[in-house]
């Protein structure tokens, strides 16, 4: 499994249990408090900056879900933001991949997926951009996008 696979099928599996609906409803509760990392730095701390831009068919605030794995890691932090507002997360400096899921939590669809890997340089402040794309239903599949009982987590 390459690591665009293994990352966001971390993040699908999170999505799979009750921990997708706490992240919407922090989402959409604008909470002001900046995303932190929970792990103590080995290197000198960088600020990344994400955004996500995707042409979403929602109306209003969207919600999206974002992770964020340092390279060679096998889990991953998962921050909650809306569509069009930047997170700010300050991470030591290092290589990382950062994923994203825009959600549309009314109609229990996903509207759209995409990651990017990003270097944080130490003591500065390095910009991402995460390009998200409608998924596919074979995306959904190798990503396993389902409920325990095995029904699919989103329509499409």
């Amino acid at each position: 499994m390459d690591t665009h696979t293994g990352a966001l099928t971390w993040l699908a599996q999170g999505a799979a249990s009750n921990l997708l609906d706490r992240l919407v409803d922090r989402a959409l509760e604008g909470s002001s408090l900046s995303p932190a990392w929970p792990r103590p730095a080995g290197a000198p701390a960088g600020t990344v900056e994400i955004t996500v831009r995707h042409h979403a068919t929602a109306k209003g605030r969207t919600p999206v879900i974002l992770t964020l794995q340092e390279t060679g890691s096998r889990t991953g932090t998962v921050f909650s933001v809306v569509l069009g507002n930047t997170a700010r997360i300050a991470v030591p400096g290092g290589d990382y991949f950062g994923a994203a899921m825009v959600v549309d939590p009314r109609r229990r669809t996903l509207q759209g997926i995409g990651w990017s890997r990003l270097t944080v340089a130490a003591r500065r402040t390095s910009p991402c951009l995460i390009p998200a794309s409608r998924p596919t239903a074979p995306v959904l599949l190798q990503l396993g996008l389902r409920k325990a009982d095995g029904t699919p987590l989103f329509k499409l």
